[in-house]
């Protein structure tokens, strides 16, 4: 397949699942006080369960890696989309009458999104190679595009034709990711074999430089394929240690975010049409913070300050300043705020990976990464619900935001140190490949 046409097809398929997958988590927020009253629950479970659907669809990375090892990424993506329309069919077609049913729709759609999003990582880091960061950044676009269309949608639907009539219109949104699916490369030729079959000798000369330095590593790892050998993606790479854990704040404040934002425009006596676009203005927010986090890709001396470290301040501001003032006006204002920096921080530190894994760990990096964010954005979803319903107020869950985007700055500060005073480290197993090569 031509080299251009894969790289549309990789791009086209995570705009899709990153504006489905966002857009549609973003839009429970539309339902979340009429579910918590039509099933007589607290807020705490209803957040728990909206959040699964996103949650499980990065938990299940590491297996999704697995099945992609034994199954074409064609057939992965293709199921992935049926599994994540069907989820949201279901609940259209069987309106869930128990929490329980309402969790095993969310759990099966995300599921699809699962295969789905680890599937278009791939091949977008295979199809675009050094150029990732920007191409994962510049997808990231339609994610915020998602969050500002789909809630209006979702509320307009709801409030004139009922929730099951727009459940129904999101699983055939959904659909489009079954034939994007088909379009994704059925494991076809690697980077290394489209770089042979350039016929000049540079590329030739960089192929099978390319191939040796593969050849080396498989040999490595082979060799030092142990328990501790599996651990290594920490010991070996120690900037992503702290990438790791900004990664998991950035994502457990951006589901509490996205669940309880419209929620709180409407504790705080804003119309339901007006609250939800809360939502819309916090997706514009996002889309500058992504045209503004583009030239940062790549230099990772700005990217962190300006990037991350900056952005979680503003947010820690931003969340704190709501406690005391709840105006519209103060409303909007936080709303388009905190959809820049969590955007821009999202973005950096979800693109920069690339930089402080090896290749051979980058699969390894991206569900390990995935994996722990899922989880950390089901515990964040619970623990803002528990403190709404504690306090009897949003104020105090957006206060919990707060404390977690001043965490989110000292993990960046500390991940900035790290990359100013440590020197660049080789990791151990490509030491060992050039020890092999010279041999």
């Amino acid at each position: 397949m031509d080299v251009n046409v894969r790289k549309i097809h990789s791009f086209v398929g995570r705009c899709l699942y990153l504006f489905l997958l966002n857009g549609t988590m973003k839009a429970y927020g539309v339902i979340l006080e009429r579910t918590v009253s039509s099933f007589h629950t607290n807020h705490d479970m209803v957040g728990f369960i909206f959040t699964f659907q996103t949650c499980v669809a990065f938990m299940t990375a590491p297996a999704v890696n697995l099945l992609e090892g034994r199954l074409s990424p064609r057939i992965v993506a293709v199921v992935g989309g049926l599994l994540a329309s069907a989820g949201f069919v279901c609940r259209a077609v069987i309106p869930p009458t128990a929490l329980w049913q309402l969790l095993m729709a969310l759990t099966i759609t995300g599921l699809g999104f699962g295969m789905v999003n680890f599937v278009t990582l791939v091949c977008l880091k295979d199809a675009f190679g050094k150029k990732y960061p920007t191409a994962y950044t510049v997808a990231f676009f339609s994610l915020y595009v998602g969050i500002c269309t789909l809630p209006p949608l979702l509320e307009y639907l709801t409030r004139n034709f009922g929730e099951s009539v727009g459940m129904m219109v999101f699983g055939g949104l959904t659909s489009v990711l079954v034939v994007s699916g088909l379009f994704t490369e059925d494991g076809g030729e690697s980077s290394i074999d489209r770089a042979s079959g350039d016929s000049s000798p540079e590329s030739t000369m960089d192929a099978d430089a390319e191939k040796d330095d593969v050849v080396s590593v498989d040999r490595v790892r082979r060799e030092c394929d142990d328990i501790t050998g599996r651990f290594s993606l920490f010991t070996e790479h120690r900037k992503f240690v702290f990438l790791f854990v900004s990664v998991i704040l950035a994502y457990s404040g951006y589901l509490s975010w996205s669940i309880y934002l419209v929620p709180y425009g409407q504790y705080l006596g804003l119309d339901p049409t007006t609250a939800v676009w809360l939502s819309t203005i916090g997706g514009i927010g996002g889309i500058f913070g992504k045209a503004f986090g583009l030239p940062l890709l790549g230099r990772e001396g700005l990217a962190i300050p300006l990037g991350v470290i900056i952005p979680t301040i503003l947010l820690a501001v931003s969340y704190g300043i709501t406690l005391f003032q709840d105006g519209l006006g103060i409303l909007a204002a936080m709303s388009i705020v905190s959809g820049y920096c969590l955007s821009i921080w999202g973005c950096i530190v979800s693109a920069v990976v690339p930089l402080t894994v090896c290749d051979y760990h980058f699969k390894d990096a991206i569900a390990t990464v995935a994996f722990f964010s899922g989880a950390a954005g089901m515990i964040g979803g619970l623990m803002t619900g528990a403190v709404c319903d504690i306090s009897e107020s949003y104020r105090y869950s957006f206060a919990m935001l707060a404390v977690e985007g001043l965490a989110g700055t000292v993990v960046s500060l500390m991940w900035y140190w790290s990359a100013s005073v440590s020197p660049v480290e080789k990791p151990a197993i490509e030491e060992k490949s050039s020890l092999l090569n010279s041999q």
